[in-house]
């Protein structure tokens, strides 16, 4: 071997570790300008946006602001700007539960009555596990309260929260046996922390999270008059022009947490180190929550657990009046994604993955799912003798129906209650529709019928004929309906050939004939079907819709 004096190795090892650094700065200034043209749309000083941090192998190697966190003062966004982060702030909540449980305070199948007595005993146990992983049956409060006359720009409480919990009758299912998101038991959660640790749960958190980790402009809001230093304001569009998204919104546990991505960085940094180091606490919160017949459910404490590509996931999004967020974490790869966004078309979920493909590419090629795959694919012209047979109206779940035309060569697709909107062909059976960011598959029967539809994640939407609503009999839901479990009355009144329902607060809107099920209506509220009793007398109503079952109105 040729010998090569130290002083000339010293300078090859230099001038390789420049090349090396330029390298990933070269490297770095691309992803930052793929970045940039992600966020293109938001990059603007005439409306809203977002801010987005990127974090991998425990470095933050991004972090930028698009657009303006308040349109009166022409205030730009950026990474210390503060957001409502919306259901984000969950995984706080599920982290405050794991410390209890490992401190020996509480127990995962502790009856919650024995923190809350005030919660109504509905002769089926609710215990703290259900309550993390969304099993409980206790009816979610945001349509809950609307239902009861809560209007979306005012003010929800905590205390509003628990007096609905205190007045429930019914549960949506027994504990246990499924999962149905409900922001009300992060709240009860929150609650139990309360009552365990003799302080409030923004005390707690702020001792026990954000002290440590350094996160200054962190904090729960118990307090909608609070002033809140860099707050980012949220908008909506209201035709050409953004408007202004209110919020008054106290629901600590499940929401109104505001923090920064500078901040939430530091939260996602040290957990991927605790998760390291087998921290019991922070590996708790990634245990999947089980039904009692053994389906797990696919959510952690506070923490969504998923797949996405060929990766797991652990995530959670959030959205409330406004502000969009979300946490996407790819913990084999130590990467993850912060958005928050004070734009409500924002789509954070979506754009999560834009951002990860382009660092985490090879993980994604050949496993695309198969909406961005027909997005991709180019457009056909319509098969208009398949176009014909493909029309019709489909039921996609209970109470939603999505009916199809052919107009002027062209499919069309509406959703009960919503606009129309054109579809692309992408194949004589397969389009795209730009307005649900998804695509529709077509299927024939073996009699060559077009006989159901493929969306999303329904794979089988069947084909259904409209009944025919005899007009004349609508007369006969007419009357006040009382719920005692929200203490609101709804009254039902036939104008114009038309069944309306008005509620003081709420103002009226017209109950519209199920097409398939006898007796139910859809509105801007819920599904709300009709019940009658032996004799066939009409007796009240039962509200479902979202995650709200059953609730009971009597005919007064």
């Amino acid at each position: 071997m040729k010998y090569i004096p130290s002083s000339v190795l010293a300078t090859l090892i230099s001038m390789l570790l420049m090349v090396s650094s330029f390298s990933c700065q070269v490297d770095s200034v691309s992803q930052n300008a793929d970045i940039d043209r992600i966020f293109e749309k938001y990059n603007t000083k005439s409306g809203p946006g977002c801010v987005v941090s990127v974090i991998h192998n425990g470095k933050v190697v991004h972090t930028k602001g698009y657009g303006l966190a308040n349109l009166e003062y022409d205030i730009a966004i950026t990474p210390s700007t503060v957001f409502d982060i919306a259901s984000v702030s969950k995984q706080f909540t599920g982290y405050a539960i794991s410390t209890l449980l490992h401190e020996g305070r509480i127990s995962l199948d502790d009856d919650i009555r024995k923190y809350l007595p005030e919660v109504p005993d509905f002769g089926k146990t609710i215990t703290i596990r259900h309550l993390v992983h969304h099993t409980s049956g206790l009816r979610d409060w945001p349509q809950t309260l609307n239902v009861a006359g809560w209007r979306w720009d005012e003010v929800f409480s905590f205390e509003d929260i628990l007096r609905m919990v205190k007045n429930q009758k019914e549960l949506d299912f027994d504990p246990g046996t499924q999962f149905m998101y409900s922001n009300t038991g992060y709240n009860l959660l929150a609650a139990i922390v309360e009552k365990v640790s003799g302080q409030s749960f923004r005390e707690w958190t702020a001792e026990n999270i954000f002290s440590g980790l350094d996160m200054r402009s962190s904090q729960f809001l118990d307090d909608h008059h609070k002033v809140i230093k860099n707050l980012a304001y949220s908008y909506h569009r209201s035709g050409s022009q953004f408007a202004k998204s209110s919020t008054g919104l106290t629901a600590y546990g499940s929401s109104s947490l505001f923090t920064t991505v500078e901040d939430l960085a530091k939260w996602v940094i040290n957990f991927d180190k605790e998760i390291a180091s087998k921290n019991p606490v922070y590996l708790r919160m990634l245990e999947d929550g089980v039904l009692s017949n053994g389906e797990k459910v696919g959510y952690g404490y506070g923490l969504g657990l998923g797949e996405e590509g060929k990766l797991k996931t652990v995530s959670h999004t959030g959205g409330w009046a406004g502000y969009r967020t979300v946490v996407m974490n790819f913990p084999s790869e130590k990467f993850s994604c912060i958005i928050l966004s004070n734009a409500s078309d924002f789509n954070p979920y979506a754009y999560s993955l834009d951002v990860a493909k382009l660092f985490l590419e090879e993980n994604f090629k050949g496993n695309e799912k198969g909406a961005d795959s027909v997005k991709n694919m180019p457009t056909v012209a319509v098969d208009t003798a398949f176009a014909r047979k493909a029309t019709g109206m489909y039921q996609l779940g209970d109470g939603w129906y999505v009916t199809i035309t052919l107009e002027g060569g062209q499919l069309m697709t509406k959703a009960n209650g919503e606009e129309k909107f054109p579809m692309k062909a992408k194949s004589d059976s397969v389009f795209w529709i730009d307005a649900y960011d998804a695509s529709m598959t077509f299927l024939e029967d073996n009699d060559g019928n077009v006989s159901s539809l493929r969306y999303r994640w329904i794979d089988s939407a069947k084909k259904v004929i409209p009944r025919q609503v005899d007009i004349n009999l609508l007369s006969n839901y007419t009357g006040t309906y009382y719920s005692e479990e929200l203490s609101c009355e709804y009254h039902v009144a036939l104008t114009n050939g038309k069944l309306m329902m008005h509620h003081m607060r709420l103002g009226e809107f017209e109950l519209q004939p199920d097409p398939v099920t006898a007796e139910q209506f859809s509105s801007t509220v819920g599904r709300v079907l009709f019940v009658k009793d032996e004799e066939d007398k009409l007796t009240g109503f039962r509200l479902s819709g979202g995650r709200v079952k059953n609730l009971r109105f009597d005919k007064k």
